[in-house]
């Protein structure tokens, strides 16, 4: 049974406009939630004075071009500016790469890793002017995507040499990987599994920081949702970007406290911390559902204004999206433009998505304009049933220049799973939906209908436009070369 159309759902399993399935839902959705994710992240609270240790060696450090052991070329220097963000965490003062590396070249000719073994790090120190180097190898930095496990692992090797003594002062070998599996037995039969092979190594041991489900037990649409992630991250410049911060980080952790700079105000040393075991931990999510009810209301153009907030303190994130309805003719279309969240020199193929729903022909389509290709819908995609709804009225509030009914609302899906939220329906618009919002103990996410205005929308916005072809799939569309304006 499809959804009703004109209703607008979205789960933590999937984004639905008028009908459920929609192949491109779940991964639309992942974008959403992706993009709001890394804007809270991407948020630098202020830190209090870190401690120092005047006694330590190491007044000046150089992170040197590391060891390249993995099948990625771009892995290296990534995992380097990484590890040059843990040692000043660390208190260390870190000599410009783009210093280091031209003087390695002009002086020393070297310009890898791999050719640090033709001279000492004395003679190192000697050049570079520091007191301590830091080598590092990198062993793994790659993503392997199957549909039943998704895994993400980034793993490397580390030393910290004094250059006066040529003695060892700090080494370590950490791996970090995260997993996304397929929902069922299968997924988590190929989860201890890919657990059991990495735990093999000893000497470089694995840790686990995430473990997700795809939400999915088909696995077609699990690699689907694995490689829409992957090739997403790539384009916007944020390859494996959680797994290499948290290797940086937590392979430090047990690092001396650097002696800071002249200038740096030094904090009381803390005391040890005891040592236990790390739980996998798993990234908050956000509130799982939106209900925006336009069922058989009016025709109308509006803006879809959301607002997602972090609990933790972060900035919020917002996104205003056009929406397009003709309620008469079940048809819908919402833009959205998440260029400003995809931070990349590169224009993206995906950053702008039109997705129109067509309930009169039952199909739908989601158009690509950076890219002038789309992908089709149709209802033999759909899986799961209509959701129960449930409405309590609860008050009566003004909204804009409307004035509304109040309702807490509960969802029921066929899974037995249920959110609550709250909506407002506006009684001069046919009680059509013009508010949602709700909440958990991580999120605040609000959505709004705004500049609202009654008017029929062209049939032309409904209809693919001319000059766009259809996308073969997700791997033809992220290679697709974005259109001149």
């Amino acid at each position: 049974m499809g959804l009703t159309p004109g209703v607008f759902y979205i789960t933590n399993e999937q984004i639905v406009i008028a009908f459920k399935g929609d192949r491109m839902a779940k991964f639309v959705q992942y974008l959403l939630v992706l993009c709001g994710v890394m804007c809270f992240t991407a948020c630098v609270m202020p830190h209090p004075p870190l401690p120092c240790d005047a006694s330590n060696p190491y007044k000046r450090v150089a992170v040197l071009p590391m060891v390249n052991d993995s099948n990625d070329v771009d892995g290296p220097e990534v995992m380097r500016t990484k590890m040059v963000q843990a040692l000043i965490n660390r208190s260390y003062v870190v000599k410009d790469l783009k210093e280091t590396d031209q003087i390695l070249r002009d002086q020393m000719g070297i310009t890898l890793g791999g050719q640090l073994d033709l001279t000492t790090a004395r003679k190192l120190g000697e050049t570079l002017g520091v007191d301590g180097v830091l080598y590092g190898t990198l062993m793994d930095f790659d993503e392997t995507t199957t549909g039943v496990i998704n895994v993400k692992k980034v793993r490397g090797k580390f030393k910290l040499v004094n250059v006066m003594t040529g003695q060892t002062g700090w080494s370590r070998g950490l791996g970090v990987r995260s997993e996304m599996k397929m929902q069922g037995a299968a997924g988590g039969l190929g989860s201890v599994l890919s657990k059991a092979s990495d735990a093999r190594d000893k000497d470089v041991p694995w840790v686990t920081i995430e473990s997700t489900s795809t939400g999915s037990d088909n696995v077609g649409k699990s690699f689907a949702i694995g490689l829409g992630a992957k090739l997403l991250s790539k384009a916007i410049g944020k390859h494996l970007d959680s797994e290499s911060t948290e290797l940086a980080r937590r392979v430090t952790d047990n690092l001396p406290w650097g002696p800071c700079a002249a200038d740096m105000p030094a904090a009381a040393a803390p005391p040890p911390v005891p040592k236990f075991a790390m739980p996998e931990i798993k990234m908050p999510e956000p509130p799982s559902f939106g209900y925006m009810d336009w069922e058989g209301k009016k025709d109308f153009t509006a803006i879809v204004h959301t607002e997602s907030i972090n609990k933790s303190g972060n900035e919020p994130y917002t996104m205003d999206m056009q929406l397009a309805v003709a309620g008469s003719k079940s048809k819908m279309r919402m833009d959205m433009d998440m260029a400003k969240t995809m931070k990349s020199d590169k224009p993206s193929p995906i950053s702008k998505m039109v997705m129109i729903n067509r309930g009169d022909k039952k199909t739908g389509w989601t158009l690509y304009p950076n890219a002038q290709k789309y992908m089709v819908h149709t209802e033999k995609d759909e899986v799961g049933e209509k959701p129960n709804v449930e409405k309590t009225k609860v008050g009566s509030e003004i909204i804009g220049k409307y004035k509304t009914d109040k309702y807490k609302v509960r969802i029921t899906y066929k899974d037995g799973k249920a959110e609550e939220g709250f909506i407002w329906n506006a009684k001069a618009l046919d009680n059509m939906t013009i508010k949602s919002e709700v909440e958990n103990k991580d999120y605040k996410v609000t959505m709004e209908l705004r500049d609202i205005v009654l008017v029929t929308p062209a049939d032309s916005l409904f209809e693919i436009p001319d000059g766009y072809v259809e996308a073969k799939g997700f791997m033809d569309l992220m290679a697709a070369e974005p259109k001149k304006k």
